[in-house]
């Protein structure tokens, strides 16, 4: 129905329409946006409610506390709102159980900057970068600190300890001080006396975040047990780190980071994932994520490794043979996307069915879920229990949860009718905001432990048996912090025999974990000691030969991936006595994590050649079934795809040491992975002999592997398999995309015969030849196909839309295209709405002039025009019903051929069971104007080869040598980079804009009434 998702935003028809009359912009605002109340009317009139700002009213605090619905036992305070706060984002607590609150006054802008541009994705380009505070432009950005003096269990006094700050995104204190995550810096505020007045201006130990997205930024500042500060970072902004230590390390969008502040290292721990503004870390040490994807909850991070990203919004990941990724945590329940807030109850003051469930806030949809979190191998699943909190106030809008030191579940809302964050207007209510604290029926949550700065060390040590993880962490980080070595001897009692993991990190921040202790836990009883053990080893970068031996009997897969991930960290011998050693462990073949976990601590040690052969030279690793299946085809695949000589002749002795012929054939695999989408360069001699033989062997079979190895004879070959109907049709249909990609002229007559139905009745075949001819320049390639067109190359099976995209592939057959509907042979209505956006692109005057003759001026439908056409249709539906049985035909004609809803469609644009399906203030804006705001992950991209080719498509993979595009007709094409000369986001959607345009009044009745089956409106 729609390839976007918007939330009703005319942000861009409507900036355009009225940039002329913009009054001057005051210093701190964007240029092309401030203070226009026609603008503001209009942006007002038009977004459905729950989008942006409307006219509705905001609830007093006291009044909306009392609206919401609750499950069963369960009941909810206001703790704190406005004129107290506003806009409160992150909360976190210190050693005295005091609530420190961010009030983010100053998104969306950063305060003195100027926005030069918005990019295609609507990120702001600034003027400069600012300058940390206090120098540089105020913000209105502000630190308040609540206090329960009386310990009732009520916050009675509140006070700002900061204000004056930009974009300040989370706050945590520590043993010094204050440290605040104001991107782009990290800072610091001296406060030795804990008397929340800094002893000086603050220090500046990150700098380098992005600000391009301020919705999207880095956040979530998390004191780790280990002692490291702990952040997320968002999708849409990218990252070049630097400290007094570590210098320069990239990222684009999202990844789970930290920093130590007492060496200043900085790291990428995990990379991947949703928009990441959460960050939870359990009692165990486990780090997770929110996300605001639909069908998930979140993501779970073991240490370096790498989870699915948006490849054309949010760039490759930092690996180029990373070769896999992660996706989040396996789902069941309601598929509403945006559970971006995240938190594991682990409090305490609930009732056990409680603990390690995920609490989970939803801003977009006014609720709190609840899921049940459970083992699937090393990592998890989640299925959604009965929802905690709903409310019909559309202006709850929770940001954050957490749970307190008294154990409660606390909501920080934002409380403002508007949610996206599309239009540059500033017209957020800058006024409200709330807290609200979740607990038991009957309980009054009370902090009653003291200040734990002040505590004896028995005491803190005595406080690791508390039901609260808070309390439990906070009494660990204290001890370490305060590294007083007469409590060791106790700290080394409770880890010994009780297996306490505070204690463990407590003596790890003293600095007293010494390699013998070490080497003595690796064989303590509990699995999580055995863990964290390996883990802290690896973050020191500290191999011990015992980590090997302790691999061949270690029985929990969650030690194993840490293994895994400590192996990537450590020295390449024991990196590869370990690697060698999970490789035996062939119940971890079908773990969701373990098989690339341990690809990932392999390639971080490929550059150590000697340590990869020795690893190689045991003959029975190679019959290990994880080394078969997931390490040995990569391992090639990564030599081979850097091009380097020295890396292939790495490739020319992984084939020497090979044991067998199954063994090289694995590797031939890896071999043919590296070269996608282009020809393979000149080979060792020893690994082109193998390859040689292997073809021998194989023939069909190895028909595409010989094609991309210039074997003597391949294309010959390959072309007669082409014709020869006793092939497998799946080796025909790789052999004819092949040579597409390799331009071999020599194959076009054959291709040219499959793609117009001369050698072929197979429809898949075809299509694969149509689409392969477009990488062929010949001009009798146009004719041919087009002599077809109204006989062997059909409408049916898309076979008709394949040729049109081939033929407007390139200039000239663009102008044949266009010959035949200027002739009235087809009709513009026959020419798929991508092809049509294709010939648009064109600068040629002549070749746009024809295209304009043929289909029109692009629209230029006015905002007033689409407003009153979104009334229109309101007016039709809001009071009427129809049939969804006579609706669904409407949408399998109209929109099944992108979109899947109940399980039926393609996946081509967005699915579409997720979203706000029974208001039409959700369906109407995206559907009258389908380009305001394209859903990540859905936009199309335009490519140009050095040959002149033009193509477009979402991306859906891309590395250092080659981009896959995906196609409106849901096929894969792989253009090596080397061949392209332009590769941009296309501002437009292909959804048509007049999609309704042909439907009755009662057929336009009835598909509503299917796209809203199940929500009562």
């Amino acid at each position: 129905m729609r390839r976007n998702w918007t939330l009703g935003s005319l942000l861009c028809v409507i900036l355009h329409a009225f940039s002329t009359t913009l009054p001057a912009q005051e210093e701190d605002r964007p240029t092309a946006v401030a203070g226009n109340d026609r603008v503001e009317s209009i942006i007002r009139s038009f977004t459905p409610r729950g989008a942006l700002q409307d006219d509705s009213q905001p609830t007093p605090p006291e009044i909306a506390a009392k609206q919401f619905r609750l499950r069963d036992g369960l009941e909810l305070d206001l703790v704190a709102g406005e004129p107290a706060i506003s806009q409160p984002l992150f909360l976190s607590w210190d050693s005295r159980g005091r609530m420190w609150v961010v009030q983010y006054r100053q998104y969306q802008y950063p305060a003195g900057l100027k926005v030069v541009r918005f990019d295609q994705y609507l990120r702001a380009v600034f003027d400069r970068v600012p300058q940390p505070p206090p120098m540089g432009t105020p913000g209105a950005d502000r630190l308040t600190v609540f206090e329960d003096t009386d310990g009732d269990g009520r916050y009675d006094q509140s006070k700002d300890v900061l204000t004056g700050l930009n974009i300040a995104t989370s706050v945590q204190v520590g043993p010094k001080g204050i440290w605040v995550l104001n991107p782009p810096y990290l800072l610091h505020y001296p406060d030795k006396d804990h008397d929340d007045v800094p002893d000086g201006d603050p220090e500046v130990h990150l700098s380098g975040f992005g600000l391009q997205d301020t919705h999207s930024v880095a956040n979530s500042l998390t004191w780790g047990p280990d002692g490291w500060l702990y952040g997320a970072n968002g999708s849409t902004t990218a990252g070049t780190i630097s400290s007094q230590v570590t210098k320069g390390v990239r990222f684009q969008g999202q990844c789970i980071w930290r920093y130590h502040p007492e060496t200043k290292v900085f790291e990428i721990f995990a990379e991947g994932g949703g928009n990441t503004f959460s960050l939870e870390i359990d009692s165990k040490g486990r780090v997770f994520s929110g996300t605001n994807g639909g069908s998930k909850r979140g993501y779970h991070y073991p240490q370096g490794s790498y989870a699915d990203k948006n490849w054309g919004k949010h760039g490759p990941l930092t690996n180029p043979y990373a070769f896999g990724y992660f996706n989040g945590m396996g789902f069941e329940g309601d598929a509403r996307r945006f559970a971006q807030a995240f938190a594991i109850y682990e409090g305490g003051l609930f009732p056990e069915s409680m603990d390690g469930t995920i609490v989970a806030p939803n801003s977009l949809h006014n609720l709190v879920w609840n899921s049940s979190r459970i083992r699937d191998g090393s990592t998890y699943r989640t299925v959604d229990r009965e929802n905690l909190v709903e409310t019909d106030d559309r202006w709850f809008r929770p940001v954050y949860c957490g749970v307190g030191p008294d154990g409660a579940i606390y909501l920080a809302d934002w409380y403002d009718t508007r949610l996206s964050h599309l239009s540059p207007v500033d017209n957020w209510h800058k006024e409200s905001g709330r807290i609200y604290r979740l607990h038991p029926a009957g309980t009054r949550p009370r902090y009653e432990e003291g200040d734990l700065r002040t505590l004896p060390n028995e005491t803190l040590v005595a406080k690791f048996d508390h039901p609260n993880k808070w309390v439990r962490r906070r009494a660990a980080l204290e001890l370490g912090w305060r590294g007083d070595s007469d409590v060791l001897n106790l700290l080394e009692d409770r880890l010994e025999q009780a297996g306490s993991l505070e204690a463990l990190w407590a003596i790890h921040l003293m600095g007293e974990l010494t390699r013998d202790r070490a080497v003595s836990w690796l064989e303590h009883s509990n699995a999580d000691i055995r863990r964290w053990v390996v883990r802290l080893l690896g973050d020191r970068h500290e191999g011990v030969p015992e980590m090997i031996s302790m691999t061949e009997q270690e029985s929990d897969v969650q030690v194993r991936c840490q293994l895994a991930s400590t192996a990537a960290r450590v020295d390449a011998v024991t990196a590869m006595g370990i690697l060698d050693q999970l490789a035996r462990h062939e119940e971890d073949l079908r773990d969701p994590h373990l098989p690339l976990l341990c690809w990932w601590a392999l390639e971080a040690h490929a550059e150590d050649w000697s340590a990869v052969a020795n690893l190689l030279s045991d003959d029975t690793f190679w019959d290990t079934p994880l080394a078969r299946q997931s390490l040995l085809s990569r391992l090639m695949q990564r030599y081979a795809a850097s091009g380097l000589p020295t890396d292939l002749k790495h490739c020319d002795q992984l084939i020497a040491l090979a044991p067998t012929a199954q063994a090289r054939e694995i590797l031939l695999t890896g071999l043919n992975k590296a070269f996608q989408g282009r020809s393979m360069p000149e080979l060792p001699d020893r690994l082109a002999d193998a390859l040689e033989t292997y073809l021998q062997s194989r023939g069909s079979d190895a028909a595409v592997l010989a094609l991309r190895s210039g074997q003597p004879g391949a294309v010959e070959s390959a072309i007669k398999l082409l014709g020869d109907s006793t092939t497998e049709l799946g080796i025909r249909i790789e052999v004819a995309r092949t040579l597409g990609e390799l331009r071999e002229d020599r194959a076009v007559p054959a291709l040219v015969r499959l793609a117009t139905g001369r050698d072929t009745s197979e429809p898949a075949l075809q299509r694969v030849a149509i689409t392969a001819l477009a990488s062929y320049d010949q001009p009798n390639i146009a004719d041919q196909l087009i002599g077809s067109f109204y006989s062997r190359i059909s409408a049916e099976h898309g076979l008709r839309d394949a040729a049109c995209r081939t033929l407007a592939s390139r200039k000239a057959w663009a102008g044949r295209l266009l010959d035949e509907l200027t002739e009235w042979r087809l009709k513009p209505s026959e020419v798929p709405e991508d092809v049509v956006q294709l010939l648009r692109t064109y600068e040629d005057a002549e070749l746009a002039d024809r295209v304009r003759q043929v289909f029109g001026e692009p629209s230029k439908v006015s905002a007033g025009e689409k407003i009153a056409e979104i009334h229109r249709l309101t007016e039709l539906l809001d009071h009427s019903s129809g049939d969804p049985k006579r609706g669904r035909e409407s949408f399998q004609k109209k929109c099944a051929v992108c979109h899947q809803l109940f399980g039926e469609g393609k996946s081509i644009g967005p699915p579409l069971d997720g979203y706000e399906r029974g208001s039409l203030k959700f369906w109407l804006p995206g559907i009258v104007d389908p380009s305001l705001e394209i859903r990540e992950g859905f936009q199309s991209f335009k490519a140009l080869t050095d040959d002149g080719r033009v193509l477009t498509g979402m991306i859906a993979d891309r590395n250092p040598n080659t981009v896959v595009l995906r196609t409106a007709d849901d096929q894969t094409v792989t253009l090596a980079r080397d061949r392209l000369e332009a590769l941009e986001p296309m501002k437009t959607s292909l959804m048509p804009e007049n999609l309704l345009g042909e439907l009755s009044d009662q057929q336009l009745r009835d598909l509503f009434a299917y796209l809203m089956l199940g929500y009562r409106r």
